[in-house]
């Protein structure tokens, strides 16, 4: 017979659900218990098992030990500081949640690693502050300039993939990490926390490469309002809608500036085959450049709204067809944790362990991976430093 488990703080219990993004109903599901054992164990009148508080633990992403604390620790609630309405943060997937506490304890590594100051001797958030009132093209223009990357040098980029990692590249040049994650939620493109030194973006995996760049610089733009943000998709109003209105703007003109695109690309007739060869040049998606041809007043709204929805029709029965309705398989585990963690903060981690300034169970934990994943982990790195 199993063994019950004492001391167990049951606000605890309430706590790490509400923070994980759970409802009772939820998680009851996720455990394939009745709602009324999560209440009972909430308010204490039922006693849990170890296994059954594992389980627990594993699904909100804490420690055991945690749950025996006499109250709550201090930390921040960061679905709370994204601009999101109450309801809409409720709404919130419980990974993004997880994620959100992750790109947190990622800020705070990055301050431990690098003794609280950003070693980036250009920090565009600094030097590139802009308010809602600023012009997004102008803003756009800007921060091309900074970054010292052209148009041509762009379009001679042979894919998209060479396209983010590059632009990943020069803007953690410019003191911002980003990160990238499986979001398992469709509904967010990526997010982004502020922070004095140490600001990061996270981008979702899930998503095509072309969209992943638009996210890159959409979260960007937030972070050069000073703005902790999160893109979803069609849920936002009031302020936050101009914010991200804002933000579209600018990730669009940075990635297709207008000036660019109307001097070298000033077409009256834009078939499939142009829009297509449009956005591999700038290595962007198609919605991106039909938003331009929209804005030159080519495209009306309603024909572009037509065209999305036959883009995504034809994209659904393409993948439908490819996977037979099920999800694929995941790639390499040690390529794949290189790319969510990006190489210049696995060179940063590792060069801290080499030079004695953190141990190899501090280093496992700045990854976020196992200590026995190190090895293969440092070996792609390593490859990746080679000519």
């Amino acid at each position: 017979m199993a063994e019950y488990v004492n001391g167990i703080n049951p606000d605890i219990l309430k706590w790490a659900r509400e923070r994980s993004g759970y409802t009772v109903p939820a998680i009851a599901k996720a455990l394939k218990r009745d709602v009324s054992i999560i209440n009972d164990w909430e308010s204490g009148e039922r006693a849990l098992t170890y296994i059954q508080l594992e389980k627990l633990a594993d699904k909100y992403k804490r420690p055991l030990a945690i749950f025996f604390f006499p109250e709550p620790p201090e930390e921040p609630n960061i679905a709370e500081n994204l601009a999101l309405r109450s309801s809409d943060a409720d709404r919130l997937h419980p990974r993004i949640h997880i994620l959100l506490r992750q790109a947190y304890a990622r800020q705070l590594s990055l301050m431990e690693l690098n003794l609280g100051t950003n070693p980036s001797e250009k920090k565009i958030f600094r030097h590139l502050q802009a308010r809602l009132a600023d012009s997004a093209t102008a803003l756009a223009q800007q921060t091309r300039t900074y970054l010292d990357i052209s148009v041509d040098t762009q379009a001679t980029w042979d894919s998209e993939i060479e396209a983010l990692e590059n632009w990943r590249d020069r803007i953690a040049e410019a003191g911002i990490f980003v990160f990238k994650e499986a979001f398992q939620d469709d509904s967010v493109d990526g997010f982004c926390l502020v922070h004095d030194e140490f600001p990061v973006i996270y981008l979702n995996n899930s998503k095509p490469l072309v969209r992943q760049i638009f996210s890159l610089f959409h979260e960007l733009a937030h972070l050069l309002l000073g703005e902790n943000g999160i893109t979803r998709s069609g849920i936002f109003s009031g302020t936050t809608q101009e914010i991200e209105e804002f933000c579209n703007q600018f990730a669009g003109e940075f990635l297709v500036p207008s000036s660019d695109f109307e001097t070298h690309h000033n077409f009256s007739n834009y078939d499939d085959e142009t829009i297509e060869k449009l956005a591999n040049y700038y290595k962007v998606s198609r919605p991106v450049i039909l938003l331009k041809l929209v804005g030159k007043g080519i495209l009306t709204q309603e024909n572009y709204r037509r065209k999305i929805d036959q883009w995504t029709k034809a994209h659904e029965q393409r993948m439908e067809s490819m996977t037979g309705g099920t999800s694929a398989s995941g790639g390499n585990y040690y390529n794949t944790r290189a790319v969510y963690l990006g190489y210049r903060f696995m060179e940063l981690a590792f060069g801290k362990y080499r030079q004695g300034q953190c141990s190899i169970e501090q280093l496992a934990e700045h990854l976020n991976v196992k200590v026995k994943h190190l090895p293969q982990l440092e070996d792609r790195l390593l490859r990746k430093a080679l000519p």
